[in-house]
């Protein structure tokens, strides 16, 4: 297989203000946890629509945050941001695709969660090269900003941002910020002190990907960040080595080992702590049909050394709603988040093309539970427009679950769903949040409708 480390990356930063800035401040005291962008205790929801219409220029992306309340997501409380929007660096472009990932921290530890935004269609000396944004938080929500790309080493077709993650690499309270770079078939990472930027050099090997996928989590139970790297490779000499992922382990020398490689398709990841033993596990997605008719999710327990052994759920695991079918693509979106309070990450599954009744690819999400087991299916809930209190009725096409999340939108520690339904609305998108109550989120609400929004391509979370 070709070489899939990190590689060095020199940063070109510009700062500025971000241009609307949201209301309600709070007093924040100590490091804010991700997505609460104003230190309110509670966690915002992030989308990304990296397919819209900025001015007249399609595809240039832009991003919506909907503030969290004490009743959940607060729709009226909203912020839009875009590349046009005041000090926010760079200009929209045809293709920049500003919102195709999303990921945050409190890069800067100032007691509020910062937002980071890839662009991977960025052009800078060629077509291409990609670029990430940070929003710096503050009281009032998502103010001031700072752009990073490849500086020199920028090339063409690189797409730096194609997909985002964090972790604490060093296990010393500071995140790092992992960014793929699909077009050289590597990743890197930012450290952070204050704003100021540190880039990891590593390794590159010049080789292109048609995807990639990155998450982080302490996979051995060290207290340190590990990260999971997974790839397609379509033109891959060895034709079994053009799918799989990797577990890259933190060193305490603050850089990463290569560990264990997998060779098994990918097509959504999640590392969290789904049986509560102190280490995370690796969640992945696989929509074909075969080994498992209809997708399913496969799991590789965390322990001291790596990788342990893994299980497999999918539509007729016990338990879990429905039947298997054909093309349902379970397990096309994965999110962990603890739903439930009992300490165990949950996980979050999309199914976007389940079909219901007539109504083909009308689309499901499932929430799986963990246990001191592992993730189960006793108790599984499959959320679809059918769903007691979720609002519309079943549409062919609509693709509900095409993205997941769950955060906390309500500080009850407890982590809400929100499953998107990105060709609803004639595409312009829709977002459910299951709560205490079930919110509705559309573009009109948001104001982005006819922007070709498609709400739920992406989100945060």
């Amino acid at each position: 297989m070709r070489s899939r480390a990190a590689h060095a990356l020199a940063l070109a930063v510009v700062t500025g203000a971000c241009g609307l800035a949201a209301a309600g401040p709070a007093t924040a005291r100590a490091a804010a946890r991700p997505y609460d962008f104003d230190g309110d205790g509670r966690r915002d929801l992030a989308i990304g629509s990296p397919a819209g219409t900025v001015g007249n220029t399609k595809k240039a992306g832009f991003v919506t945050v909907v503030y969290g309340s004490t009743t959940g997501v607060n729709p009226r409380r909203r912020q839009l941001v875009t590349q046009a929007s005041a000090s926010v660096p760079g200009a929209p472009e045809a293709g920049d695709r500003f919102g195709a990932s999303l990921t945050s921290a409190d890069f800067d530890r100032d007691g509020y969660a910062d937002l980071a935004v890839g662009a991977p269609g960025e052009n800078g000396r060629a077509a291409d090269t990609g670029t990430v944004t940070v929003l710096w938080g503050s009281p009032s929500g998502l103010r001031g900003a700072a752009a990073y790309g490849e500086g020199g080493a920028a090339g063409k077709g690189h797409r730096f941002g194609e997909t985002l993650t964090v972790g604490d690499l060093q296990g010393d309270g500071t995140p790092e910020l992992f960014v793929t770079a699909p077009g050289t078939s590597t990743f890197t990472w930012l450290s952070f002190r204050g704003r100021k930027v540190t880039v990891r050099p590593g390794a590159r090997s010049g080789y292109g990907l048609d995807r990639s996928w990155i998450a982080a989590g302490d996979v051995t139970g060290d207290g340190r960040a590990d990260v999971v790297y997974g790839w397609y490779d379509h033109d891959d000499p060895e034709v079994g080595h053009r799918r799989g992922f990797t577990l890259f382990t933190a060193n305490g020398r603050g850089g990463l080992d290569r560990g264990r490689t997998v060779y098994t398709t990918v097509h959504a990841l999640a590392v969290a702590d789904f049986d509560g033993d102190g280490r995370a596990d690796v969640a992945v997605g696989d929509t074909y049909d075969r080994p498992w008719t209809g997708g399913a999710v496969t799991v590789h327990r965390g322990t001291p050394f790596g990788l342990g052994g893994t299980y497999t759920l999918h539509r007729d695991t016990s338990g879990v709603p429905g039947r298997a079918v054909m093309e349902d693509n379970f397990g096309a979106a994965l999110a962990a988040g603890d739903a439930d309070g009992d300490g165990r990450a949950d996980l979050a599954v999309g199914a976007p093309k389940t079909d219901h009744g007539g109504a083909f690819d009308a689309g499901s999400a499932y929430l799986l539970h963990g246990s001191p087991s592992g993730l189960t299916g006793r108790g599984a809930q499959e959320i679809t427009r059918s769903t007691k209190g979720v609002p519309g009725a079943v549409r062919a096409y609509e693709h509900l679950g095409a993205q997941v999340a769950l955060l906390d939108h309500d500080g009850d520690g407890r982590a809400d769903l929100t499953v998107g339904v990105p060709d609803a609305d004639g595409g312009n998108g829709t977002l459910i949040t299951l709560g205490k109550t079930v919110t509705t989120i559309t573009a009109t609400t948001l104001g982005v409708r006819s922007r070709t929004a498609a709400l739920g391509t992406l989100l945060g979370g």
